[in-house]
């Protein structure tokens, strides 16, 4: 069993997520927290679902890959003190080989340690400086916690760089410490959501999910206003290996917003920390995942060895209303409320399949 654990985190971390994400300042948040934004993209291992962990100093409810429950797999989560935190694969950071005595399986066992262990931000800095990691290790991790501290970090396997956010910042699957050529592609991704954030004077939960279903790009512009084919490629934040989108309110009651599945396709509902086990059916379990497959298998087809986008499916899906109005703070019976969520999700599984069909 040890034997097949050690594979299966060796191939999460080989499995990177190329993502896009945001890190949002207090001051600039609808919420009167931090949020952090992750859209996730991962080309091997693809189902995940919500689930919640009380296997350290806190507990916290996070993202995690579906075939194997253990407090080793978060893709991004929160605590119950409100510290959150999300990442993004990236490379060309510096590696430098070191005699560690602690080593760990890279960025997934690194989160769910801080996610067990820290209260701040400068706690997590605390953290890295003694966590051991691979000479591999390369990754962008935003994090907050509930009394207004954020930033990312750029990790590579024997330092990082910190960048403190007033404001507002963006990382995807490059990183400003690493080599000019290590930008690439992502680069579309990373500006095309700048662009889109700039000028806002506050930010929503709802924002995000709008980002993370919009086919904008700053070189195609909006690419569902003709019918020319559209190949898939790194200029929009929806693609085919899209399969989850979360902000994290990092307050002092602390929740994720979510989408289990092509962001496309879902729809976003909230889950406390508080609420322990307590997750709506649609995101603990394979429904909303299943529907994000079925978009993805419709809204995009091969040619050749390319893979272009079905605009008009697209287009028809995007109309659906994904997000809902979230109570300020979690409701006394959340088992109840949880199954109103599931009820609403139904109805909206219902109306993306009869498109789909």
């Amino acid at each position: 069993m040890r034997v097949l654990l050690t594979l299966i985190f060796a191939l999460a971390w080989v499995a990177a997520d190329a993502c896009s994400s945001a890190v949002v300042a207090r001051k600039l948040s609808s919420e009167g927290a931090v949020m952090l934004w992750k859209h996730r993209d991962q080309t091997d291992i693809n189902d995940c679902r919500i689930v919640h962990f009380d296997d350290g100093k806190y507990a916290y409810t996070a993202l995690a890959n579906s075939y194997v429950r253990v407090g080793e797999t978060a893709l991004a989560g929160v605590n119950e003190v409100g510290f959150g935190y999300i990442s993004t694969a990236t490379k060309k950071l510096r590696r430098e080989p070191q005699n560690r005595v602690e080593r760990y399986a890279g960025r997934y066992s690194l989160m769910c340690r801080a996610l067990r262990e820290c209260r701040t931000v400068d706690e997590f800095e605390d953290l890295l400086k003694r966590h051991g990691r691979y000479d591999s290790f390369q990754s962008n991790v935003g994090v907050g916690d509930a009394e207004g501290g954020a930033a990312y970090f750029e990790i590579w396997s024997d330092g990082y760089a910190r960048y403190d956010v007033d404001t507002y910042d963006v990382r995807t699957n490059f990183s400003f410490a690493g080599r000019d050529d290590s930008r690439g592609a992502s680069v579309r991704r990373y500006d095309t959501v700048k662009a889109q954030m700039q000028g806002k004077k506050s930010f929503s939960p709802a924002d995000f999910f709008g980002y993370s279903r919009s086919f904008y790009s700053v070189e195609k512009g909006d690419v569902l206003s003709d019918d020319k084919p559209f190949r898939e490629a790194n200029y929009v934040v929806p693609r085919p290996s899209s399969v989850a989108s979360v902000v994290i309110v990092c307050s002092e009651n602390p929740r994720m917003d979510v989408i289990v599945g092509n962001p496309v396709a879902g729809m976003a509902v909230p889950v406390w920390v508080a609420a322990k086990g307590a997750i709506p059916k649609c995101v603990g379990g394979r429904a909303m995942y299943d529907l994000g497959r079925m978009y993805a298998s419709k809204a995009y087809y091969k040619r050749g060895k390319a893979t272009y986008l079905n605009k008009d499916v697209a287009r028809k899906v995007v109309r659906v209303v994904n997000h809902i109005k979230t109570p300020k703070s979690m409701p006394q019976d959340i088992v109840k409320y949880n199954a109103k969520i599931d009820h609403i999700f139904e109805k909206h599984r219902q109306k993306i399949v009869d498109i789909l069909q």
